[in-house]
């Protein structure tokens, strides 16, 4: 009986609180929510957008403009409201510092200002030197600067496997890979923030057989495909054309260069949702030989824009997840 009082007197205790609470509580609830629900819409008013503008022969600048909003809103559109709260919930709960390498270009590296000191080394791949540290924070709060000076080719893959070749036998308990270009971009911010706050194992993400189906069937079906990035900096050139590759699609490839099928588990590691922002550690890059790595990286070297870099994309986190 004493037991069913206390939890009564508690329930009466904490009852006006929980009631005060309720409405802002629910309030914002709704408001991420709204917020899930409107950007899936925005990339449906993007693609109606963009094929107004390619139906009624619209300056190719203003298609290209409508290209790159379809893109941005596409790679929103994934994001779900337990993605936000769980991001802001393991960010404020960090307390360890992770190394991190970031594939940089021209973009603006400003947001990296509140997450220096989760930083313990940071390894900057440079594509073009004079504006490697752009918008770099001249104080940065005890992470330690590397800076390595690369060829514009390969987009970040490219980085990706300069750096774990460069680190193979001493590359430390976890490393976050993750691309430069986030400003303005909050699916790849969030999704950066998932993998700067895993600890431990890489929580595995199931992955639905619909969607492991369309990435072993990915591929550029015209060798004219004009490459795109999201990256502030970036000149989206219109001769800058994807280098396709003999073994499509996908799956293909994936069975020539690794020997298996690395998306038969069905979930790949992390909870974010963008291919090429993940974390790993020394033990599972060493899981592939130094030779597949520097095949990889021929494969992604001598032009901006390759195919088997988008197929990286895509695998990266199915690579580690095992």
């Amino acid at each position: 009986m004493m037991g069913i009082a206390s939890v009564e007197y508690a329930l009466a205790r904490w009852s006006p609180y929980v009631e005060r609470m309720r409405k802002p509580v629910f309030l914002s609830w709704l408001l991420i929510v709204f917020n899930y629900k409107f950007t899936a819409c925005l990339n449906v008013l993007a693609n109606g957008l963009l094929w107004c503008l390619m139906t009624f022969h619209a300056p190719q600048s203003v298609i290209d403009q409508g290209r790159l909003l379809t893109t941005r809103t596409w790679e929103l559109k994934f994001l779900t409201p337990m993605h936000w709260l769980r991001a802001q919930y393991a960010y404020y709960h960090m307390h360890e510092r992770v190394d991190v390498v970031v594939a940089h270009y021209r973009e603006d590296l400003s947001w990296l200002a509140p997450y220096l000191q989760y930083i313990d080394h940071l390894y900057l791949y440079c594509k073009d030197a004079s504006v490697c540290t752009y918008g770099l924070p001249e104080n940065l709060q005890g992470a330690q600067l590397k800076i390595t000076y690369l060829p514009n080719e390969g987009r970040e893959t490219h980085s990706y496997l300069t750096h774990m070749i460069a680190h193979y036998d001493d590359m430390p308990r976890r490393t976050v890979f993750t691309l430069a270009s986030m400003k303005d971009n909050w699916a790849r911010q969030v999704s950066f923030v998932l993998a700067l706050t895993e600890s431990g194992t890489p929580f595995k993400h199931v992955v639905n057989p619909m969607s492991i189906e369309g990435i072993r069937s990915f591929h550029f079906a015209s060798d004219t495909t004009v490459a795109l990035s999201l990256g502030d900096g970036y000149r989206n050139a219109r001769d800058n054309v994807i280098v396709t590759t003999p073994l499509q699609p996908l799956n293909y490839w994936m069975h020539e260069r690794f020997n298996r099928d690395l998306l038969a588990a069905g979930y790949r590691c992390g909870e974010g949702v963008h291919g090429a922002i993940f974390s790993t550690d020394g033990q599972r890059v060493r899981r592939f030989s130094k030779d597949l790595y520097q095949t990889l990286l021929a494969e992604n070297s001598g032009a901006d824009s390759m195919e088997t870099g988008y197929y990286m994309e895509r695998v990266w986190r199915f690579m580690y997840a095992g």
